[in-house]
C-alpha cells in the first residue's frame, strides 16, 4: 500500500506504527455501534486484514485512510447486525440510517477525543496530569491526594491548562468538549 506516496510493507515499522495509531479508534468506533467490547476488536481487527490484503492501495495521506478503515468498520458493523438479526424489525433504508447515524457521532466523538487528547500532549506534564485525572473522573481534591500537591495548586493548573487549551483549540470547541469529556465538581 501507499501512503503519502511512500510504500508501506505490511511487516514494517511504518505499518505497525500506523497500527498503532489508528487500531484503538477503529476498536472504540466498533465497540460503540456494536456495544461489545469483544465483537469491536474483532471487526477492527478484520478491517486492518482487509487493508491488508488490499495491497495495491494507494492514499493520499493518512486522513484518506483512516477514512478508508472507518467505511470498513462501518460496512462490518451493519454486517455483523444483520447477522445478528438486530436488523430485521426496521427496513433496510431505516436500519442503515440509524447505524449510519451512530457512525457519525462515533466518528465524531472519536476524532474529537484525539484532538484533544494531542493538545493535551503539549501541555506541562504536571498540567497534562491534572488533565488527565479530570478527563476521568476525579475531583480537586482527589487529583490533589494523588499528585500530592495542594487542591489550590490543582485548581491552579487545571486553571491554565483550560486557558492553553482555549488557546490552542478554539474557545467553543474547549467548552463543548469540557461539557462533554469533563467531569466537574
Amino acid at each position: 500500500m501507499k501512503v503519502s506516496g511512500k510504500i508501506i510493507q505490511y511487516n514494517s515499522k511504518e505499518f505497525k506504527a500506523i497500527f498503532e495509531r489508528l487500531f484503538p479508534s477503529m476498536c472504540i468506533l466498533a465497540s460503540n455501534i456494536l456495544k461489545s467490547d469483544g465483537k469491536g476488536k474483532d471487526i477492527a481487527q478484520e478491517a486492518f486484514v482487509k487493508l491488508w490484503e488490499k495491497d495495491k492501495e494507494d492514499f493520499t495521506d493518512e486522513n484518506s485512510l483512516k477514512a478508508y478503515l472507518y467505511v470498513l468498520v462501518r460496512n462490518a458493523c451493519i454486517s455483523q447486525l444483520r447477522k445478528e438479526k438486530k436488523l430485521s424489525r426496521t427496513t433496510l433504508d431505516e436500519a442503515y440510517i440509524l447505524v449510519e447515524k451512530e457512525f457519525l457521532n462515533e466518528v465524531l466523538r472519536e476524532e474529537t477525543y484525539n484532538l484533544l487528547h494531542e493538545a493535551i500532549k503539549e501541555l506541562s506534564p504536571q498540567s497534562q496530569q491534572v488533565v488527565n485525572l479530570t478527563l476521568k473522573g476525579y475531583r480537586n481534591q482527589d487529583i490533589a491526594e494523588e499528585l500530592n500537591i495542594s487542591i489550590n495548586t490543582v485548581k491552579t493548573v487545571k486553571k491554565r491548562a483550560y486557558k492553553l487549551l482555549r488557546e490552542k483549540l478554539g474557545n467553543q470547541f474547549v467548552s463543548a468538549l469540557f461539557a462533554s469529556f469533563f467531569h466537574f465538581f
